[in-house]
């Protein structure tokens, strides 16, 4: 193990924990409005109890919060566990990708923990989390992009239908159109018949959950199932599906 592979290591490392936390930002911060696009994308990171900036220095993934010994610097409040979590989680994810050649599932399987939550937690899923995963779909799904984008049409016509549908007929949404661009775009990746399995066993799980919480007037998240079962078909395709070719 030479010295310019553990640097790519470190690297990849840094950057899936520091993509974890700015995950995390956007999650605490969903639905925030933003005087301009310079404080969209350039804001500074607050603390969660007295809502003083936080030092640069104090950004660092992990080691920031190890350093602070689980404290904010500016109050010595406790912080909460998720920020050390889903930074450790982001660079596991990330160097379990560099070193298998998985690069592209590491980013995947950010954007599929984030979308799980946010869905979960607000029941949207934002417009910048759709953009990544179609470019996602589109990066890394090339090949079959053109032999797909007929069945993921007429998947999003009928989906659409469906929700004009409950529109018109009881004046709610049937499915929300976030849930429509993401069914479009791992349509694509999937392709027919795949995608109706996903689509059918989301629905399933979905459905059961209700049944089970016997919560059947609240609004509950779709995108997060989708996505959930998305990552246990890639997780088969990309594993299961590559041993039996190797064995053959």
């Amino acid at each position: 193990m030479d010295g310019l592979y553990l640097l790519h290591l470190m690297l990849f490392s840094l950057l899936g924990a520091s993509l974890s936390s700015w995950m995390i930002y956007e999650f605490d911060n969903h639905g925030r409005s933003y005087a301009s696009t310079y404080e969209r994308f350039f804001a500074r990171s607050k603390c969660d109890h007295c809502h003083a900036e936080i030092k640069l220095i104090h950004l660092f993934p992990v080691f920031s919060y190890i350093y602070l010994a689980g404290k904010t610097s500016c109050c010595q409040q406790k912080l909460s566990g998720k920020y050390l979590s889903f930074e450790l989680l982001g660079t596991l994810f990330f160097i379990f990708g560099f070193t298998a050649g998985y690069i592209d599932l590491s980013f995947l399987g950010l954007l599929v923990v984030f979308t799980i939550f946010v869905d979960e937690r607000y029941k949207e899923i934002p417009l910048w989390t759709n953009a990544a995963i179609l470019f996602w779909v589109i990066f890394f799904g090339t090949e079959m992009l053109i032999i797909n984008l007929i069945p993921a049409l007429a998947l999003v016509l009928i989906l659409v239908l469906i929700y004009l549908f409950f529109l018109k007929v009881r004046n709610i949404e049937g499915i929300g159109f976030a849930d429509i661009i993401l069914l479009f775009s791992l349509a694509l990746y999937l392709g027919f018949p795949a995608y109706l399995y996903l689509l059918t066993i989301a629905s399933a799980s979905l459905l059961l959950k209700i049944i089970l919480t016997k919560k059947y007037s609240e609004q509950h998240a779709f995108g997060s199932w989708i996505m959930g079962v998305f990552a246990l078909f890639i997780l088969f395709q990309e594993f299961y599906g590559s041993a039996g070719l190797n064995s053959t």
